[in-house]
């Protein structure tokens, strides 16, 4: 089921989310408030991922893919060269769990994230620090190029460190998709381990919302369900 967030959130903005969880809770099948509730608790806030210029739809699936089975809940993406864009086949609708937030240029994106107080660091082969280096308990975006040229050089200078995956073999680079999800798998990790002990990423408020978003993806019929419920 795929609804228009932005008009669904207008039209019940007289709605709280918990309202909004109230009436639609007995509609989701079995055992889908539970698998909510349990994604909604573990979404990770302070970790994202910024994409610049990504050509290949399959890699961009794949990639929207990794970020939200890991529990990021955003995305973001640089269309400076072509529009963002993914297979509906790869990502099997994963897309519509995550916010993706697109801009015309890296320099915008990077204000952006700089003023939500997001360090940026830019994945690039044979940099001297390396994933296991970096800073994961304080809010962190990682930076990926396209599958040809990686990162441009802008996009390099407008980030705050550079860094590469540190790699054994005599293989010293990974398909696009799957070095996302090598970091991805791996900062998620440390941003869960500096969180106190049965701490959310997100705030309570910041839940609710997100859990109300949920369950009206989650049933049929929602925006319906809700009209007849509340009638203004």
């Amino acid at each position: 089921m795929s609804i228009d967030e932005a008009a669904f959130l207008a039209r019940y903005s007289h709605l709280s989310p918990q309202a909004i969880c109230e009436t639609l809770a007995p509609h989701l099948v079995e055992g889908r408030r539970e698998r909510i509730d349990a994604v909604v608790r573990a979404r990770i806030a302070g970790l994202t991922l910024l994409i610049e210029n990504l050509h290949d739809p399959h890699n961009g699936a794949a990639v929207l893919r990794s970020a939200e089975a890991f529990g990021l809940q955003s995305v973001h993406v640089v269309e400076a060269a072509e529009r963002f864009r993914f297979s509906s086949d790869v990502s099997q609708g994963c897309e519509k769990w995550l916010d993706v937030f697109r801009y015309p240029t890296f320099d915008q994106a990077t204000e952006a994230l700089h003023a939500k107080g997001f360090t940026l660091y830019a994945a690039v082969p044979g940099a001297s620090v390396t994933l296991d280096d970096l800073d994961f308990t304080r809010p962190a975006a990682v930076v990926v190029g396209n599958e040809h040229s990686g990162l441009t050089a802008g996009a390099i200078a407008n980030c705050d460190q550079t860094f590469s995956i540190p790699m054994d073999g005599m293989t010293q680079s990974l398909n696009l998709s799957v070095a996302s999800a090598v970091i991805l798998s791996h900062a998620v990790r440390r941003r869960r381990a500096s969180l106190s002990e049965g701490r959310s990423d997100f705030d309570p408020a910041a839940q609710d919302k997100l859990r109300a978003r949920f369950y009206a993806l989650s049933v049929r019929g929602a925006e319906q369900i809700l009209a007849r419920r509340h009638v203004r």
